[in-house]
């Protein structure tokens, strides 16, 4: 379920660097789609799940890499427009 970031776990665990990257762009790109990848993998973990426990689990696991996914994106837009997080 979590192939799809092991491409961009360094990206993501150096995430000050991704943003400061001359190749940030390209590599946030590939960050995003991978935490969106995930995102729908859960989606559909879910759909098929008879466990509702379960279920609310992989709901809330989805709704973290639906977060991270808006941070990552938030970020690299503030460092292309030169501002800096607060």
């Amino acid at each position: 379920m979590y192939e799809s970031l092991a491409p961009v776990a360094h990206d993501l665990t150096h995430l000050k660097a991704t943003l400061s990257s001359p190749m940030s762009h390209s590599l946030v790109t590939r960050a995003t789609a991978a935490l969106d990848a995930t995102a729908k993998e859960l989606a559909d973990a879910t759909q098929k799940t008879g466990d509702d426990e379960a279920r609310a689990d992989l709901q809330t696991l989805y709704r973290g890499f639906v977060a991270a996914r808006r941070i990552v994106a938030h970020l690299h837009e503030l460092q292309t427009l030169g501002q800096s997080p607060h």
